[in-house]
């Protein structure tokens, strides 16, 4: 579309309007008011806000420009459409990793809710770099809008689920693990590698457990030969190799 077909709309502030389109003119009229007129801004051209900001390099521009109550505004308003204009999960990453308020990350997830994340969260390592920039709370809360199942279906390997691993506290780690289930996290691990990498991931307070969930027979079939078994004893902590050597010492 050519700038001069680009609908605009009108702004009135101490009775001077102009007339806004993109979310570059957005963000400079926020920025030349230095924060003083935000909220009556956003509030007047609230209806057409998704349209503004376009996509989601406009959308990061003009919250750059926000401080974080009109950050949620600003989310609040687009409403449905947040997920169209993000359109890929690398820009809720940058955007994520933008944010300095819980609140807004909370604002930001509930907004896109689990038809909105789905439709942007499709691979495991896109849900890696998500979680990677969500803290608190909101780390549970992304998992439990987009259900275990839906996990369990993106998730496919030991390595693919250490790499969600790795970008969650141990707090999360334990959350996700409960709702995906050691059952399905035993079916998961293919070999000696699969397993290294998922230790490696979590804490000896679950990685213990992780152990537990195979028999001697079903390491020693996993580890297989000896390469496997250096790749694997090389990066356990020491409490984790004990285990593990417990485990295939003892008999079934």
């Amino acid at each position: 579309m050519h700038i001069s077909q680009i609908p605009r709309y009108p702004v009135t502030i101490d009775g001077e309007t102009t007339h806004i389109g993109t979310a570059n003119e957005l963000a400079i009229a926020l920025d030349v008011l230095q924060g003083q007129c935000d909220r009556a801004i956003l509030e007047q051209l609230r209806p057409h806000l998704a349209d503004i900001v376009g996509g989601p390099m406009g959308l990061t521009n003009v919250m750059r420009s926000l401080e974080t109550e009109n950050q949620i505004f600003l989310i609040d308003a687009i409403g449905g459409k947040l997920a169209s204009v993000l359109q890929q999960s690398r820009y809720l990453r940058d955007l994520l990793a933008m944010l300095a308020g819980s609140q807004v990350e909370q604002k930001l997830i509930d907004t896109l809710g689990t038809d909105g994340l789905r439709a942007i969260i499709i691979t495991p390592e896109e849900l890696a770099e998500v979680v990677e920039w969500i803290y608190g709370a909101n780390d549970h809360h992304l998992i439990d809008l987009l259900g275990a199942d839906y996990v369990r279906h993106i998730i496919r390997t030991g390595d693919e689920l250490s790499r969600v691993l790795h970008g969650l506290e141990a707090a999360a780690q334990a959350d996700l693990i409960e709702k995906i289930g050691w059952t399905h996290i035993v079916e998961l691990v293919r070999d000696g590698r699969d397993l290294a990498y998922l230790m490696r991931a979590l804490p000896a307070s679950l990685s213990a457990p992780l152990l537990k969930q195979f028999s001697r027979s079903q390491l020693v079939d996993l580890i297989g030969n000896k390469l496997d078994w250096s790749y694997l004893y090389e990066r356990l902590e020491p409490s984790e190799a004990r285990d593990l050597i417990g485990v295939i010492q003892n008999a079934e």
